[in-house]
């Protein structure tokens, strides 16, 4: 998916507007109500680059920004795999400690676990929802 087609709503109703396209905080927003440091084309020179910029932005890949782990809540559904090879397994959170995510074994939650040892570590995570 390029971010094109990830923003598309957002870039249309911004287009709308007939304003100067900019990112702010890596999202669409409008040259105009922008200010020079907030836009995160900022440091290319000057704002004649954020035309060329915007344009390559919207024909790249959209990349999902990382997770913040210590905002996710206990059992929400999580894809967990220890490497690139194996598939994606469906787990609930369970925790997050020293950057590694933890997930409920199984399909236990914290509400069917038998205790907190009952949690497993993974290698690699990711949301659910991300998936879609």
């Amino acid at each position: 998916m390029t971010n094109k087609e990830k923003y598309r709503n957002e870039i249309i109703e911004l287009a709308v507007n007939t304003g100067k396209l900019v990112l702010k905080n890596g999202e669409p927003a409008l040259c105009r109500e922008t200010k020079c440091e907030e836009c995160d084309f900022y440091e290319s020179d000057s704002c004649k680059g954020s035309t060329y910029n915007f344009r390559e932005l919207l024909n790249s890949e959209y990349v999902e920004p990382p997770v913040d782990w210590t905002k996710v809540p206990v059992d929400t559904p999580i894809l967990v795999r220890d490497s690139e090879e194996d598939a994606w397994r469906k787990r609930h959170f369970a925790k997050i400690k020293n950057g590694t995510v933890f997930a409920w074994r199984g399909s236990a939650t914290s509400w069917s676990a038998r205790g907190s040892s009952d949690i497993r570590a993974w290698k690699m995570a990711k949301l659910a929802e991300s998936e879609e």
